[in-house]
């Protein structure tokens, strides 16, 4: 079973891209620490060119835009349309940054245009990922830099499966889905991704784990923090899909259900369990 590429298109730009940009802050401040330290193991340098591959709303390409200075470049690729608006308004003084609308598994990169890669859980959608990160290779320099981090298994992860296995004692299970679907968790057997790495070409390849805490929500109340993971969270489409009589139940079961990791200063604090891949050209 795949996904192609044109279904991932289709999500992104509809109800899931424009929840993702109404909870932005959200969302971002749960995930920039796992981006700056796959950032600080990267070390783009002054004057680098670089690749930010799923820039989403834009935050990574920014910060990656102040690591490489004003004699350096960032070009942010995203399939997602509403993200996209973010990102181009966060950095509309930024001339160093641009962003571009396209799928990097098939747009035609420059070829050896870039110094260095980087991609904060933006790589794990691909239908075909040794195309993808083929088509990746060839856009960077000999001698270029590959980072990403992505999910290690669900299992490992509080955030998805907590939430998830309060839902599920009130609505049905989804789909069962095979390993390596493009998705999340596309990515969760080290090996899997250093045999992708390898048949695109890269070489050098190192896939570390990263364990970061997973805070969402700093500040809001439990009921808040529920009602925004009924959005964007591991539950979206469960409960997007539920009937309308079952969407309270299902969020109270989910509040009773984290409500021992709550914090009222912190939000949910979780653990988190990542890969932190690297490479060369």
């Amino acid at each position: 079973m795949t996904i192609d590429n044109a279904t991932q298109i289709e999500f992104w730009n509809g109800e899931t891209g424009h929840n993702w940009v109404t909870q932005d802050a959200l969302v971002e401040a749960m995930l920039q620490p796992i981006g700056e330290s796959v950032m600080d193991t990267l070390a783009p340098q002054p004057g680098e060119h670089v690749l930010d591959i799923g820039c989403g709303c834009g935050h990574t390409s920014l910060s990656l835009a102040e690591r490489v200075g004003a004699e350096g470049s960032v070009t942010g690729v995203d399939i997602s349309t509403p993200m996209l608006a973010v990102a181009n308004h966060l950095a509309a003084e930024h001339s160093s940054i641009q962003f571009v609308e396209a799928d990097a598994q098939t747009h035609a990169f420059e070829p050896e245009r870039y110094d260095v890669v980087f991609s904060r859980f933006g790589v794990m959608f691909f239908e075909d990922p040794v195309a993808a990160f083929a088509n990746i290779w060839s856009a960077l320099r000999t001698s270029g830099r590959l980072a990403f981090c992505c999910w290690q298994p669900r299992a490992v992860n509080p955030f998805m499966t907590v939430p998830a296995m309060a839902a599920l004692e009130l609505l049905p299970a989804p789909p069962e889905v095979p390993p390596r679907t493009p998705g999340p968790f596309a990515f969760e057997e080290a090996d899997y991704v250093t045999e992708i790495l390898t048949r695109a070409g890269f070489e050098s390849i190192s896939v570390t784990p990263l364990r970061q805490p997973l805070t969402f929500g700093c500040g809001l109340s439990l009921t808040d923090i529920v009602d925004r993971l009924v959005q964007i969270g591991p539950i979206a489409q469960m409960v997007r899909e539920a009937p309308q009589d079952l969407q309270q139940p299902v969020r109270e079961k989910v509040i009773a259900a984290v409500s021992p990791f709550y914090d009222p200063l912190s939000g949910l604090p979780l653990d988190g369990e990542f890969w932190q891949v690297t490479a060369t050209h």
